[in-house]
């Protein structure tokens, strides 16, 4: 354009492209070059000088300086500079005609005689298609037919055969008599494509324009697959596969869809585009030559391409291999069902092409890799040939999935007893090689553990050797194919329960670990005849399915009479968690039964600990801190069970191990120690002995942890300091009393020379000089002293307590500071 006598390129403020072709299309009619076929922004590779220019056209102007800007006074709106420009197509020999409506036109053509009309006869489809294409509008949508009678008028017959790229190349007369066409409709897209991919079914979704391809942003329908899938389908592409999205750093030019043909058909035919600015594009993925036919895209009727027709896939010879590569041609993962559809059952399929059998090694990459052969030419040999239905999975079925112990065999939902072993089975019946199995347990849905078992003959076995509550859960089981180690199936899920194995007793008065052995089968309660199988070993197994320690001694027991008993066939070696789990057992008459006597006869003890200045932490936990120099006593006590016996302290401390014995007396024994010190720190348990049945037994107690608190419950203050100048050693008395320390009050009747040579002694002060009262101001809170002691001991509360108490005199106390060595005055 020329503005003030300089020749500039336009650069337009719009990024429409639907606006922008007005431009050209009024440059077009300014420079009589016919209508305008597309508008492009060309990048250059330096910036050159530009007009910018913010007008607006509405492609009916005569020339670019009739257009007007909606605000703005004037065309041009400064010099810039810039690496791009617009550039225009025009048509040259057609121009449109009356109101510039893009792609929807009345249209005259140029003559000798300047610019006419087209005559309606001869204005066939192959002249429509070639006018919509040099338009750069598509194909032809519909044709308005004449608008009036004319006599002879100047104007052009055409007769074109539908080849031609401009109306000028078709043959043209000139009629005696011509009823002028009203106009024509294209439809404005002029193609879609797919770029940037392995083939022309892959690859960023573009559309043309009036002459310009774009890419295509579907904003309002991009998470629906039903345009995608109709749109593969138009572009002679099989299955739709996928869509996603990718990003740029800055905004590219598109083709933004319409919603104005939402409701009728897919907004990529849809008539109305806008240029529009995004970040981010569309890819999409169809596949080239295969395709399934179904309700999703990843069921249905297994077709192949065969020239431009789609034709279904015979059965007959169909193989588990030419399933697997189907699937993952397809991008569906795995086969789950395939089978053969009668054609008989379809009698409107059209039998225009032969079946084709694929032969698979089940590595190929695609189906269309595989050999195959055509087989089928008439109607009745197609009829013979199943189509292939193939459903496909993301992951293979899951596997079948059991669990097996005894007594009860195979379950599919287990109880298990406590203490028996059992096995967990996975098998999978496949057409291709199972690599290996994987178990996984999640326990209280807070633990889970896992484990990897290749497969053999498609199955894989798990054992656990005994049963405990740890067990307990939800177990489920899946597999991977050898071809695809990454990828495991659909997992199988079953519960394991764990129950107390409470099928065995020992019956007797004084302990439920002795006496006559009795187990309960098939719901019955019957004593257990001692025959040759029985021995220690199998004493030893019910001793500890009872949890009653070892086996001590087993023996026969012989009655008067013959009693129903169950007879045990014994495989144990001794070292099994349960009874039933090595052997089993029949109805049998017997005059004799089976006694064991258990290690752990006698009941566990408790451990307590007193101490007045000792702190408990956690009671079950048996923990506690104890007060330096303060006593302490540990009791050791059981419930009345047998009379007599005897309890041992047992102290493990940093170094050390000792124990203390005393007798057992009303079924306990007290330890006491004088005073608290470094040396009792540990942990302590009581044990219990005793002589019965001919046999020494003994029995445990839970542990209990001691550690030493170096708090010093009383100080002096306001005196003179020892001889290490670390405490005062004279001073005012002050008491602990929780977290606090107090003043203690004179007005105790117990105070004396004794209580506080306690206190020196205490505070490693020597001996007590001296103790006194100090008159105070004024009457204030303080302790009062309330005392059992008789001098002897290590502390002063270890003897004694204090209460709050309002005096007006305190307890002062002077210590000798060190202890006198004989001979020194």
């Amino acid at each position: 354009m020329k503005n003030h006598g300089e020749w500039r390129a336009l650069i337009a403020e719009s990024n429409d492209r639907n606006t922008n072709i007005w431009y050209g299309e009024v440059a077009c009619r300014q420079m009589g070059c016919g209508a305008a076929v597309s508008l492009t922004l060309n990048s250059n590779d330096t910036e050159r000088a530009a007009w910018g220019v913010g007008f607006r056209c509405k492609g009916t102007e005569s020339t670019l300086k009739d257009c007007k800007h909606p605000t703005r006074r004037g065309q041009v709106q400064g010099k810039v500079a810039s690496a791009s420009s617009l550039q225009v197509v025009c048509s040259e020999t057609v121009r449109r005609a009356g109101g510039a409506v893009l792609c929807t036109v009345g249209f005259e053509i140029r003559s000798d005689q300047g610019w006419v009309p087209v005559c309606e006869e001869g204005f066939d489809s192959a002249a429509q298609t070639v006018i919509c294409r040099e338009l750069g509008c598509g194909a032809p949508r519909y044709f308005a037919g004449s608008i009036y009678s004319q006599k002879p008028t100047l104007s052009k017959k055409l007769q074109c055969q539908g080849n031609e790229s401009r109306l000028e190349d078709c043959t043209s007369s000139v009629p005696e008599t011509c009823r002028p066409t009203a106009g024509i409709s294209c439809l404005n897209v002029n193609g879609l494509r797919l770029t940037g991919g392995e083939n022309a079914c892959t690859g960023t979704l573009e559309g043309q324009l009036v002459g310009e391809w774009r890419p295509l942003w579907d904003s309002w329908g991009f998470h629906k697959s039903e345009p995608y899938a109709d749109l593969c389908e138009k572009l002679g592409c099989g299955s739709f596969i996928s869509t996603s999205t990718i990003y740029f750093p800055k905004h590219q030019a598109v083709w933004q869809t319409s919603t104005d043909c939402r409701r009728h058909t897919s907004p990529f035919f849809c008539m109305s585009w806008t240029g529009y600015g995004s970040r981010s594009l569309i890819t999409m993925t169809c596949k080239e030559a295969v395709r399934l036919d179904g309700p999703q895209r990843c069921s249905g009727k297994l077709e192949v391409k065969s020239g431009k027709s789609w034709v279904p896939v015979c059965y007959s010879s169909f193989t588990p291999e030419a399933a697997l590569i189907t699937c993952r041609d397809l991008e569906c993962g795995f086969p789950q069902k395939v089978f053969g559809t009668n054609s008989e059952f379809f009698p409107e399929k059209a039998v225009s092409s032969r079946s084709p059998v694929f032969n698979c090694a089940g590595s190929e990459k695609f189906l269309t890799d595989c050999s195959s052969t055509a087989i089928g030419a008439t109607k009745e040999e197609l009829s013979q040939c199943y189509d292939t239905t193939i459903t496909c999975a993301e992951r293979p079925a899951p596997p079948s999935l059991d669990v097996f112990t005894l007594p009860d065999g195979h379950s599919s939902s287990a109880v298990i007893l406590k203490g028996h072993r059992f096995s967990v089975s996975c098998s999978v019946s496949s057409p291709y090689s199972v690599l290996s199995f994987r178990l996984t347990s999640l326990i209280d849905t807070t633990h889970e553990s896992e484990q990897l078992q290749t497969a053999v003959d498609g199955k894989a076995v798990f054992l656990f050797p005994a049963a405990e509550d740890a067990d307990r859960g939800t177990y489920s089981c899946n597999y991977n194919f050898n071809f695809s180690s990454e990828v495991f199936s659909q997992g199988e899920t079953l519960i394991i329960r764990v129950q107390d194995n409470n099928y065995l007793r020992l019956v007797s008065e004084e302990s439920r670990c002795i006496g006559g052995l009795e187990l309960k089968h098939q719901g019955e309660w019957r004593p257990l005849s001692q025959r040759h199988s029985w021995s220690l070993k199998e004493a030893s197994v019910v001793c500890r399915q009872l949890s009653c320690g070892s086996a001590v001694s087993t023996r026969r027991n012989q009655s008067a009479e013959v009693l129903p008993t169950w007879r045990f066939h014994s495989d144990c070696d001794g070292s099994e968690q349960a009874l039933m789990d090595c052997g089993a057992v029949t109805k049998w008459p017997s005059s004799s039964s089976v006694e064991v006597v258990c290690s752990d006869v006698l009941l566990q003890p408790n451990i307590s600990l007193f101490s007045s200045m000792s702190e408990h932490l956690d009671d079950q936990q048996q923990e506690a801190h104890l007060v330096k120099d303060h006593s302490f006593t540990f009791t050791c006590s059981v419930k009345p069970q047998y009379p007599g016996g005897h309890f041992r302290l047992v102290f493990t401390g940093f170094n050390q191990t000792s124990s203390f014995t005393k007798p057992a007396v009303n079924h306990s024994a007290r330890f006491r120690f004088d005073a608290a010190d470094k040396t009792h720190k540990g942990n302590y348990s009581c044990v219990y002995h005793h002589f019965i049945f001919s046999q020494n037994f003994s029995s445990e107690s839970l542990s209990f942890t001691v550690a030493l608190l170096e708090h010093v419950p009383v100080r002096l203050d306001d005196g003179v300091l020892r001889e290490d100048d670390s405490e005062p050693c004279a001073g005012r008395l002050l008491v602990s009393r929780g977290e606090d320390f107090m003043l203690l009050s004179t007005e105790s009747s117990a105070w004396d020379l004794k209580h506080a040579s306690l206190v020196c002694r205490q505070l490693g002060c020597g001996s007590a000089s001296s103790t006194s009262g100090v008159k105070l101001p004024q009457n204030m809170l303080m302790a009062r002293f309330f005392s059992d002691c008789d001098g002897s001991e290590s502390a002063l509360l270890d003897c004694g307590t204090v209460l709050p108490w309002i005096s007006s005199t305190a307890v002062q106390v002077v210590c000798t500071g060190h202890q006198v060595e004989a001979g020194q005055n």
